[in-house]
This record gives structure tokens, C-alpha cells and sequence, in this order.
């Protein structure tokens, strides 16, 4: 299965300073007050760091106060279920992943929203999703993996998100083994589980990016199209025959009544910060990329994965 292709918008070499050429697009009197980013994840996880570097580069490019609160729940689904019943000032970004707007409402009707039900303002981050273990395991490949499942007659996987556990269950259908999907709240929480021995994996986008590099873990497959750049020895999932490419980003997402300048305004200042060099850097110190598709790019990927998550959870 694959999920639509990345869209990269506005990545030029233009340094922080750039965010001053969004201001002329701004109303006079915005924001007048504070602005605040709800994650709709745990403190500590991939969205929420990228969320608040987000915020920190806005608020120093702009004068701005940001305040970034934690609302986990449901994967993401709790936090943009209130987004909609908040004032459409413009004062209230959430953010997520595509699990929170092109999965939640296929799982759970009673989330009460759909993907079209929000403005989109853009994207922070490509999410290179990849299935991770301790480095003291017994396997550190794909199929050492499949095979010690195999023996053992099951294995465990802890999850984040609704996405990581189709994955899993695409890689139990094609190797015809028992693998059980853990789910945890939020990827951050998944990760513990899998550093703490209580699951022989986990499927992680880019917490575990710095257990790799201090050999505490190692990746067992690249869940995307290409081998990652922290991982370039784990093939890809695809490379192992399996029809399996799952791609994620981290959006950014409003109420849909949103006056359409307001909307202008933040998603400008959001390109301008995602294309600077200190971001570009920040997240390269992660082996991550921005990868802004801004609001129709990111509106129109939404709505792909929507449909092919509609088809694949209706099986």
C-alpha cells in the first residue's frame, strides 16, 4: 500500500530573517493575544518537538506569544474534536499527524468530524516511519524478525497510531505469521514500551532517531519508499517484498471557520519558518526533512489518504 507522494514546497536558503515577508499579509491587529498550539499527542514524542520549534522560531521571527499544550487522546482525536468547537479567532492551531484527520473518523464515527471539516495550514515534517528494536535483540533484520516470530509463535509490536497498525497487520498477512499491534498513546509512549523489553518492536517516525544513533536501537525495516538516512543498512519493507510504504506528516490544522487572511497569515508564517536554514538544520540533526506542502498540497494529501484508509480499514 502506498500513500500519495510528498509535496515539497518552499524550501529555499533563505534564513530565519525571511519570516518578515509574511507580515503584510497579517490583519493590523493580529494575533492580539496569545496564540496557543494544542498537540494532539504527549509531551516528548516527534509532533510535539516539531511543534514546539515551530512555535519558538514564530515567536522570535514575530514577536508573538505561542503557547504549545499537550491534549493526547485518541490519537490526536480529542483535541481536534474541541478544535472545532473553538473560536475561529485564529488563536487556536492544532497539531497532528494524518492519523488524527485522514484515519480517526474510519475507526471511530463517534469522533464526530471528518477530514474536510478543517483548514489546513501546512506541514512541519516528513514522518519516515520504520520498525525499530533493542540493539541487543536477537534479530536486527526484517526477516531474522519474521523468523524469530515464527518460532516463537507470535511478537509484539507496540503502535502510536491507527496507521502503524494496518502496517502491522500487513506484515502479519504477507509473512502469514501472529503479530499483535500494542497500542500505546502516542509514538513516545510506544517507544518506552520498546526500550523498557516489554514488546519486541516498535513502529516509530522519529523519537527513536536518537536511540539509533547512541546504538541503543537498530531498525529492522524502512516503512517508506526510501531506506532512511539514520538506517541506510535496514532495506526497505517494499525491498522485502512486501507491499508496504506508509508516509506521515506532521500537520498543522484549524477550525474551518477561520477567517481566510487569518488562515493566509499563519500558514505564510509556517512556510517561511519550515524553509528557513536553522529549521532545515534543526530537523537534518534529526535525519528529518520539513517537507511543507502548504494548505491546498497538505489539503489535497489529506483527502488521498483519507480514501485509501477508508478502503483498507472496510476490509
Amino acid at each position: 500500500m502506498r500513500i500519495g507522494k510528498t509535496l515539497v514546497v518552499g524550501l529555499t536558503a533563505a534564513g530565519l530573517s525571511a519570516t518578515s515577508a509574511f507580515a503584510d499579509t497579517c490583519p493590523a491587529d493580529y494575533p492580539g493575544g496569545n496564540i496557543n498550539f494544542l498537540v494532539g499527542y504527549g509531551a516528548g514524542g516527534g509532533t510535539d518537538t516539531v511543534a514546539r520549534r515551530i512555535a519558538s522560531d514564530i515567536e522570535t521571527a514575530t514577536g508573538w506569544t505561542i503557547v504549545v499544550d499537550n491534549r493526547p487522546g485518541a490519537s490526536g482525536g480529542v483535541m481536534a474534536r474541541g478544535l472545532l468547537d473553538a473560536e475561529a479567532n485564529g488563536l487556536t492551531v492544532g497539531v497532528v499527524s494524518n492519523t488524527t484527520v485522514a484515519i480517526n473518523p474510519h475507526v471511530n464515527a463517534a469522533m464526530g468530524y471528518s477530514h474536510d471539516d478543517f483548514a489546513y495550514l501546512g506541514t512541519g515534517m516528513v514522518l519516515n516511519y520504520g520498525l525499530v528494536t533493542l540493539a541487543d535483540a536477537p534479530y536486527d533484520t526484517l526477516e531474522e524478525f519474521v523468523d524469530y516470530a515464527r518460532d516463537k509463535g507470535r511478537a509484539t509490536i507496540s503502535v502510536g497510531a491507527s496507521s502503524h497498525t494496518i502496517a502491522v497487520d500487513t506484515l502479519a498477512e504477507h509473512f502469514d505469521i501472529k503479530l499483535i499491534a500494542v497500542p500505546g498513546k502516542g509514538s513516545a509512549a510506544a517507544l518506552q514500551e520498546a526500550l523498557g523489553g516489554h514488546v519486541d518492536a516498535t513502529i516509530q517516525g522519529a523519537a527513536h532517531v536518537p536511540q539509533i544513533e547512541a546504538g541503543k536501537m537498530v531498525q529492522l525495516a524502512t516503512l517508506t519508499s526510501n531506506r532512511a538516512s539514520y538506517a541506510p543498512d535496514a532495506k526497505t519493507a517494499e525491498e522485502s517484498g512486501v507491499d508496504l510504504s506508509i508516509e506521515g506528516h506532521i500537520i498543522f490544522i484549524m477550525n474551518n471557520d477561520t477567517p481566510a487572511e487569518v488562515q493566509s497569515c499563519l500558514a505564510d508564517a509556517l512556510a517561511a519558518v519550515t524553509s528557513s536554514d536553522a529549521y532545515v538544520e534543526f530537523l537534518a540533526g534529526r535525519s528529518a526533512v520539513p517537507g511543507n506542502m502548504g494548505p491546498e498540497g497538505t489539503a489535497a494529501w489529506v483527502a488521498e489518504a483519507s480514501e485509501f484508509y477508508k478502503s483498507r480499514l472496510a476490509q
